[in-house]
């Protein structure tokens, strides 16, 4: 089995990157923190005026339109506007799988506990909110920020001249590349 230039480099960049996963997962928490004050935040205010279910999907609209910004740009570290919209489409997408947790507990507990106090419903959105952030993390990671779709891990770009002279995958050839 030959492994070509491309090859080697790609399994590089995937080492690199795996080694990173735990300083992602930390900064992904990070960001998790902040949005789920915002949305937190958000329905417990939004809640004085608007019945829960709608305090619930604004705030978590808003908080996840700048969890999806702040996790494209330091979790994952995609800088630029190429593939913005289709990010924030993507986490959107994403965001329907909380919404439907959290409206589907505090469904339950108006069900269980018809007149809840809002401290109530805030726990029960942040107990259905923390529930649904492993999948959120796999989801961000393998679907909306996946590698092939938003280009190579940082500070890959500059790996590439390590295996400019390495022969094509299809070259059966022994003799080396001169440049």
């Amino acid at each position: 089995m030959t492994w070509s230039g491309t090859t080697v480099a790609t399994g590089r960049a995937l080492a690199r990157r795996w080694r990173g996963v735990g300083a992602e997962v930390v900064t992904f928490a990070v960001i998790g923190a902040a949005s789920t004050v915002v949305h937190l935040g958000g329905f417990v205010l939004l809640r004085q005026a608007a019945e829960p279910q709608l305090a619930n999907t604004v705030a978590l609209l808003v908080a996840a339109v700048a969890n999806t910004w702040a996790n494209r740009r330091w979790t994952f570290g995609i800088r630029g506007r190429a593939g913005a919209a289709r990010h924030q489409l993507q986490g959107l997408l994403v965001l329907v799988l909380t919404l439907g947790m959290t409206s589907g507990g505090l469904a339950l507990l108006a069900r269980l506990v018809p007149g809840a106090r809002t401290g109530t419903e805030t726990l029960v959105v942040a107990a259905t909110t923390v529930a649904a952030t492993a999948v959120k993390y796999a989801a961000m990671r393998w679907w909306v920020f996946a590698p092939s779709r938003t280009g190579p891990p940082p500070g890959d770009a500059d790996q590439s001249s390590t295996t400019a002279n390495d022969p094509p995958a299809s070259s059966n050839s022994t003799a080396p590349v001169h440049s």
